[in-house]
Order: C-alpha cells, then structure tokens, then sequence
C-alpha cells in the first residue's frame, strides 16, 4: 500500500512537472513546495524510510543545485529542486537510479536528434520529461 501511494505521488509530481517543462521550460516551485510537504508529512505516518535515506535522496538534488549554481544552469535549479524533493519518496538509492536512467534516456534521444541533425549541442532541452519516461519505464519493468 504504501508502495503504491509513494509511486502514484512521485509519478504525478512528475507528469505535472514534466508537462510543464515541455510546454513552458520551467517547473512549478508551488508543486514543488507542496509536494515536498505532502513527502515530508507521509514519511513521518508510514515511517517508511530512515531519516538517512531522506536526507541522502535529497543530497543528490543538492549536488544538482551546486552544479546547476557552478555551471551557470547547465543544468536548471528546478531540475535539481525536482529531484530533491523526488529524493523525500524515493531515498537514496531509488533516486540515484532515477537520475541515472533519466540521463541515459536524455542521452540516447538527443544523441539520434543531434545525428539526425535535428538538434544541436548548445540547444537547451528539458530534463523532466525525460525523468517521467524513466520512472514510468522502471514501473512497468
């Protein structure tokens, strides 16, 4: 059950988000903001995850901020905020992999974007998406 309830939340913080990322390049801070609350709030009833496990899921969107920060949003602030507050569900380990695959599948499509010469390497592209399509991929896999 509460497999099942963290999965559901999760995949809908990332389809809002993911739609919105497409659509305007940019990601709601006020879903972010509750979603990371409602997280919170669920983690402490169902006690499903340590505190370490927490923390640890959200020190990756923590990284992503500072490289975000460092390289002059390379990669954007709300792609790390989003994967900060994904770390509240998932923890340490389910969210690593969750970025992983997301890099991967962002790698692959603009790789035969970029040889088929429908993209360029300075082109900016949206991440979430791209973290939707691997989350659903490991759901149904």
């Amino acid at each position: 059950m509460e497999e099942k309830i963290v999965k559901s939340l999760v995949l809908l913080m990332l389809l809002i988000n993911g739609l919105l990322d497409w659509k305007k390049g940019e990601i709601s801070l006020f879903s972010l903001v509750g979603f990371g609350v409602l997280g919170i709030g669920l983690n402490l009833w169902l006690k499903y995850q340590s505190l370490v496990e927490v923390i640890g899921g959200m020190g990756i969107g923590i990284i992503l901020l500072a490289t975000a920060f460092f390289t002059r949003e390379a990669i954007g602030f709300g792609d790390g905020l989003l994967i900060c507050v994904s770390g509240i569900y998932l923890g340490l380990w389910r969210n690593l992999g969750l970025l992983i695959l997301g890099a991967v599948c962002c790698g692959m499509i603009l790789g035969i974007g970029i040889l088929a010469g429908r993209l360029k390497m300075a082109d900016r592209v949206p991440f979430v998406p791209f973290l939707l399509f691997a989350f659903i991929g490991r759901m149904i896999f």
